[in-house]
């Protein structure tokens, strides 16, 4: 069963995927800070995570870069704001495990991201 790690302050967001994905085969975790989830990733790998970009105590793209360091094997979808997007773009490394979203974003098209990123990662 694939882990997925969700990174955002936004409860209602993370409500929304939790009940788009409940019937999906996936372990869901939430961490609400960019110091909590860096927590959760040293105790143990996720195959994905999904990160906003203005995460209240850090700014999303250096978790992003830490994960690619730290945790080069894992999937990551980040969610970024309509302003944001081309210096969001600019932060992530570049791959196929690596994607933006903006936000808002409709709960189903997030769903779908996650399905497609944990997909390209199983095959590689």
């Amino acid at each position: 069963m694939a882990s997925i790690l969700l990174v955002d302050d936004d409860m209602n967001l993370l409500r929304g995927v939790r009940r788009v994905l409940r019937t999906c085969p996936y372990d869901l975790f939430i961490a609400s800070s960019a110091e909590m989830a860096i927590r959760m990733l040293r105790h143990g790998g996720f195959d994905l995570v999904v990160v906003d970009q203005a995460i209240s105590d850090s700014h999303g793209p250096p978790l992003v870069q830490w994960l690619a360091i730290q945790h080069p094997q894992t999937a990551c979808i980040m969610l970024s704001h309509p302003s944001g997007e081309a210096s969001v773009a600019d932060s992530l490394p570049s791959g196929d495990p690596y994607r933006t979203l903006t936000k808002p974003c409709d709960d189903v098209a997030l769903a779908t991201a996650i399905g497609q990123a944990l997909e390209i990662q199983s095959v590689s």
